[in-house]
């Protein structure tokens, strides 16, 4: 199986390793939907999102990966 790279912003990129770092410091196993929450943020924070939240236009470039 092979996938798409896709390159961001090294600012960017960073950005997300650090929430990414903070959310896994932070979590707590009583509450595993929130950690599910954040990690769904952090994507959409590098404009990662799965194809069900496509509506059907997009801002930017949209790659299909099957």
């Amino acid at each position: 199986m092979t996938t798409a790279s896709t390159y961001v912003q090294q600012d960017t990129y960073t950005n997300a390793i650090d929430k990414l770092e903070a959310i896994a410091r932070n979590f707590d196993p009583a509450a595993p939907d929130v950690l599910r929450t954040q990690i769904i943020e952090a994507l959409g924070d590098l404009g990662i999102w799965p194809m069900t939240a496509f509506t059907g236009t997009d801002e930017g470039k949209l790659i299909v990966v099957a």
